[in-house]
């Protein structure tokens, strides 16, 4: 199946190996672990994940034609 990543701030160089288009290519049942899996994200780096604009968790299946987003977690003052 392919879905779509995307990526902000510091996080963008796990992308680097897509193409501008940001598809990328899943088995069937595949989870969002398993994706930053194969771009090397590390596990504990903490992040927000939103599939097709929704937040969700590293265990949530991904369907053909998802948009994964993820970032880093944002702090201020």
């Amino acid at each position: 199946m392919v879905i779509t990543v995307k990526s902000y701030a510091s996080m963008r160089t796990y992308l680097a190996g897509l193409p501008p288009s940001g598809d990328l290519e899943m088995p069937e049942g595949s989870r969002v672990a398993d994706v930053f899996r194969k771009l090397k994200v590390p596990p504990d780096q903490e992040k927000i994940i939103l599939i097709n604009g929704r937040h969700r968790s590293l265990d949530d299946i991904l369907s053909p034609g998802d948009t994964l987003m993820f970032f880093p977690t944002l702090e201020g003052g």
